[in-house]
């Protein structure tokens, strides 16, 4: 008797049919093993990766430090710019006498010098090689000038400069002290209108004249509004002369 072979789709006889179960069972036992193989493959890659998955959980975030981007160098302008130091930076905090509010400025002139923090600058062309450096206030109602003397010692230089003939002045000027300085003089007076300066006349001024480490004259002149405490010009002043260190010359921080 013939029977139909569904898996070979044909009829065969009883020793064939007995031939053909024989094959089917082999045929399904290979594939029983080939399934176990491949669901013992999986669990494996599985537990792999999730090994590697719980591994990689715990690995620590990258720090401030990587993620902080570099900080660019403080650099100096082709032309004006000063390039600045603050009260907490290098030599000046060392010597710990850079008042709050100040900070140290190498000027684009080659000298150094101490000014309020956030002042700005101009140059204009001047005798002597820094020509005349000014640093200024918001609103320019307080100033500090900077600028090398030509005569040849302080007292010359005021001598010149209090005469009329050669140095005319407002109607408001008056002299108000003149004294001697470590190394120069001081002249403090007040004035009425300077060119170019705002109309906050009377102008309190107080003018240092000295000579510093490279033998030169320089003066430092400070400028202070009528609103303007006179004693924060006077300190203007004295922190500038205190940390003034001429072009190319190396120079002791104060205190």
């Amino acid at each position: 008797m013939r029977v139909f072979d569904q898996d070979r789709q044909e009829w065969v006889g009883h020793e064939q049919e007995r031939q053909a179960v024989a094959l089917h069972d082999r045929d399904a036992a290979r594939q029983r093993t080939a399934w176990r193989g491949a669901v013992t493959v999986l669990a494996v890659c599985g537990l792999a990766f999730g090994t590697w998955a719980l591994g990689w959980k715990d690995e620590p975030e990258p720090t401030a430090s990587l993620l902080a981007p570099l900080s660019s160098a403080n650099s100096t302008d082709a032309g004006d710019t000063p390039s600045r130091s603050s009260p907490s930076d290098g030599p000046s905090a060392a010597a710990g006498s850079l008042p709050r509010g100040y900070e140290t400025v190498t000027d684009a002139r080659g000298f150094r010098v101490a000014v309020p923090i956030g002042w700005s600058r101009t140059a204009a062309p001047g005798q002597g090689g820094i020509g005349v450096v000014n640093y200024r206030n918001y609103g320019s109602t307080q100033r500090l000038q900077v600028y090398e003397v030509s005569e040849p010692t302080p007292e010359a230089s005021f001598r010149d400069f209090l005469d009329d003939t050669k140095v005319p002045k407002s109607s408001a000027f008056q002299k108000l002290s003149l004294e001697s300085i470590a190394e120069g003089q001081r002249l403090t007076y007040v004035t009425g209108h300077i060119e170019n300066e705002p109309d906050v006349e009377p102008w309190y001024v107080v003018d240092d004249r000295f000579m510093a480490a490279d033998g030169k004259l320089y003066a430092l002149v400070g400028y202070g509004s009528t609103s303007t405490d006179r004693a924060q010009v006077r300190q203007l002043v004295s922190n500038a002369r205190a940390w003034f260190c001429p072009p190319g010359s190396v120079c002791v921080d104060p205190g």
